[in-house]
């Protein structure tokens, strides 16, 4: 069956079962790339907390999320927890295999349920050649990608723990195109490696100053300018390094 796909690149393109392409990577290639591609597309539906990978697991399959959020997560000898990098629909999950390697020395968790495309490790090396279009699109967000886990590492060792939370639930906001979203402390916690009951003072403090409401496994941004404030130059910092990616894919596929 045909694929409706448009050559402008302003219209989304579908898979024949309808599904619309979000995933910025797979919207931004040219129609004759992702017809290509397409034959190894399989998108799938992830569900919160479902492991991607586990530390030190072959890559099997690569994932580029459109809806879904995945988190790749650091686990002490303690067996302590932190978030070291959060992949959406700007990107891929299972960079590695672009850049040579066969495993992830980290966890691979879903934060947010939602849609993504999988393709088999073995499919995007065949598919990555040298100067294509994708090659190209991978390389300028894995640049963006190093420097967004740099950001988060200077924050975590450099701002509050209410400036980290404030940050995070920014981010997540952003993520799910919603103020509500499903969340909980415990989870939270785990994300920025600090205790629960930390997170739940810093909640209570921001839902005392009405920036945010939570219950019942979800919490909800009531006043997002405000919790931009209380927030760090981190959230600022990574917004603007996805926005010039997506600013710079127009000049990235006008290469020849």
């Amino acid at each position: 069956m045909a694929v409706a796909h448009s050559p402008t690149r302003k219209r989304r393109r579908a898979l024949p079962a309808g599904i619309p392409v979000r995933n910025g990577i797979l919207a931004a290639l040219l129609a004759t790339e992702y017809r290509r591609l397409l034959p190894k597309l399989e998108h799938v539906a992830l569900k919160r907390g479902e492991i991607v990978y586990r530390a030190d697991q072959e890559i099997e399959e690569v994932y580029f999320p459109e809806d879904a959020v995945v988190a790749m997560i650091d686990t002490t000898d303690d067996r302590r927890t932190v978030e070291v990098g959060v992949i959406g629909r700007e990107g891929i999950v299972g960079i590695n295999i672009f850049l040579g390697g066969v495993v992830t020395p980290d966890k691979a968790i879903v934060q947010l349920p939602g849609g993504a495309f999988k393709m088999k490790s073995q499919d995007l090396r065949t598919n990555v050649r040298f100067g294509s279009a994708l090659q190209r699109l991978l390389l300028a967000y894995t640049r963006t990608f190093l420097a967004v886990i740099s950001q988060s590492v200077a924050c975590s060792q450099h701002h509050t723990i209410g400036q980290r939370v404030a940050r995070w639930l920014l981010t997540m906001s952003d993520y799910s195109g919603s103020r509500e979203f499903p969340m909980d402390h415990a989870w939270i916690a785990a994300m920025l490696g600090v205790r629960r009951s930390s997170i739940t003072e810093v909640s209570q403090d921001l839902r005392a100053a009405a920036l945010i409401g939570y219950g019942r496994g979800r919490i909800k941004v009531v006043d997002k300018p405000g919790l931009v404030k209380k927030s760090c130059e981190c959230y600022r910092f990574i917004r603007q390094q996805y926005e010039g990616l997506h600013a710079e894919l127009p000049r990235l596929l006008s290469r020849k």
